[in-house]
């Protein structure tokens, strides 16, 4: 009876996602995070295209990639809320999403989901260190600014992906420690 009795709670533990206090608390912050983020990008980029007199083909490619990328912190968040067994996995995907923003031969990207500080290196006319700090931002260059060439850092998302595999190690851990308990 005790081992259908351990399989049946490991089975609970895996479907529904019961995790401590702590773990708990952490996957609805970071939940709530990406969703805040998600929903100021998708608000912002709605209102900048709303702004447009004319949206192109290539334009409305971009704006959609933009609304996807927003859409999927959205996404993230509420895997992360629901305490799904693949949200920490889905998260640490939008966080290198924006971990890296670049401007190089006239192609960039910048993809940010909530807050960001960024530090970086300007190599356009010599080279300068920057920092910039903001919320829920996106850039998207195709041929343009050929001259300019900058990399920065999200030093923001460099500290969610620490926080995401540090949760997943305990989660991992705490998973373990339920299963030797259970034998």
């Amino acid at each position: 009876m005790r081992p259908r009795l351990a399989t049946l709670l490991h089975l609970q533990l895996l479907t529904k996602n019961i995790y401590s206090k702590n773990i708990s608390t952490k996957l609805k912050l970071l939940g709530i995070y990406q969703i805040a983020g998600g929903a100021i990008g998708l608000a912002l980029t709605i209102w900048l295209i709303a702004a447009q007199a004319v949206v192109s083909g290539l334009l409305l490619l971009v704006f959609s990639l933009a609304l996807g990328l927003y859409s999927y912190s959205i996404y993230c968040g509420t895997l992360s809320l629901k305490q799904k067994n693949n949200s920490l996995t889905h998260s640490l995907i939008n966080q290198y999403l924006q971990l890296i923003s670049f401007s190089i031969l006239g192609y960039g990207f910048q993809y940010v989901s909530g807050v960001f500080i960024s530090a970086g290196i300007d190599l356009t006319k010599s080279t300068n260190l920057k920092l910039n700090f903001g919320i829920s931002a996106w850039q998207i260059n195709i041929n343009q600014n050929t001259d300019i060439i900058t990399i920065s850092i999200n030093l923001v998302a460099v500290l969610l992906i620490i926080f995401i595999d540090k949760l997943r190690t305990k989660i991992a851990q705490e998973r373990l420690d339920f299963e030797l308990l259970q034998v």
